[in-house]
């Protein structure tokens, strides 16, 4: 099946746009955070601008051979295991980490508290992470990965920090924008009666008195994120036009896949849990219900296979947001609802 169609769509839930837009974290917590172990060797830089899903900001920095560059994002967590039954990732939109050095850079994270605790995560391959044990990205262009392992104490972990490092070069690295956040996947596929659109509204067409026909390209395409293509592999071509427009139809969904069971998160014997595993809490919650964008993946089974010097297969994905003014949901059946969706590419 071609990767563009659509199967069992997944979502990338951005955390810091939340955080930002509901006015819990500000450009404050950037003042006065430094790395607590100067000698670990860490330059920790904090820029706002560059967190989120709006990769249209570019940060080039020039580094010696083993300082890792690190980016801190907040997280808000005030309790020892947040993360619950969740899935989370983290993402660099817009790098050159194949082309910083002559070897290329490596890409790690951890859960930092601010005050040198810290614990390790462990990083799975979701796209372009392969090469070696130590994950260096084998393209330019982007990177996303599964972060597992629970902060533990590290005395509350306070952020995500995201790092890349070059051990034995001097190395340029750039990056256009970073996300972290968490991973839900529709417990059901859409319905057959599903449409993706190439939206060109855009291009503005006229005619003149004597026929003549001219028009006006505003835009035709994402821009790109540096010199390549937005959502681009290294040379491999991407060939972009107009935006991406999806209307999905999904039916028979359990309630408590769609919502809560109460909106305080508790249940009958436990106390406030986070990690619930449905459509409201995770989704249109942390997405404001269309102000805040997302990472969109038709297909959640078209996996990313790299072949040597080129790329096989790489899930389809886009910066995408609801198109939608209202949500609703038609019971069909005892606690059984239909819904449908219209999510439009964005940036």
């Amino acid at each position: 099946m071609a990767n563009q169609n659509v199967g069992t769509p997944r979502f990338y839930i951005d955390q810091f746009s939340y955080l930002l837009a509901s006015g819990q974290v500000d450009s404050s917590y950037y003042e006065g955070h430094t790395d607590a172990s100067p000698g670990s060797n860490k330059d920790v830089f904090q820029y706002p601008g560059l967190i989120g899903l709006t990769p249209n900001i570019k940060y080039v920095s020039s580094l010696s051979a083993g300082v890792y560059r690190c980016y801190d994002i907040p997280t808000n967590f005030n309790i020892a295991t947040p993360i619950g039954d969740k899935t989370a990732y983290a993402c660099f939109l817009g790098h050159n980490c194949r082309t910083a050095s002559t070897s290329g850079v490596r890409i790690l994270s951890e859960w930092h508290d601010g005050d040198g605790g810290k614990q390790a995560t462990t990083e799975g391959e979701i796209v372009n992470l392969t090469g070696s044990s130590t994950n260096y990205p084998p393209f330019d262009g982007f990177t996303i990965w599964e972060i597992s392992g629970e902060p533990g104490n590290a005395n509350e972990s306070r952020f995500v920090r995201l790092c890349v490092q070059q051990p034995n070069e001097a190395y340029t690295i750039e990056v256009h924008s970073l996300s972290w956040g968490f991973i839900y996947e529709m417990p059901v596929a859409p319905d057959l009666s599903l449409s993706l659109e190439h939206d060109y509204s855009g291009i503005q067409k006229t005619t003149s008195m004597s026929g003549a026909s001219f028009s006006n390209a505003n835009w035709v395409k994402p821009p790109k994120w540096g010199d390549l293509e937005a959502w681009q592999l290294g040379e491999q071509p991407r060939n972009y036009s107009g935006r991406r427009v999806w209307d999905l139809s999904f039916s028979y969904i359990s309630d408590s896949d769609l919502e809560p069971r109460n909106y305080t998160g508790t249940t009958d014997d436990t106390p406030p849990q986070q990690g619930t595993d449905n459509w409201f809490e995770n989704v249109l919650h942390y997405t404001m219900g269309g102000h805040l964008p997302f990472i969109f993946q038709p297909n959640k089974d078209a996996t990313y296979v790299p072949e040597g010097d080129y790329i096989g297969e790489i899930p389809e994905l886009a910066i995408c947001r609801f198109d939608m003014d209202t949500f609703s949901r038609e019971q069909v059946a005892v606690n059984v609802y239909n819904i449908k969706v219209k999510i439009k590419e964005t940036w």
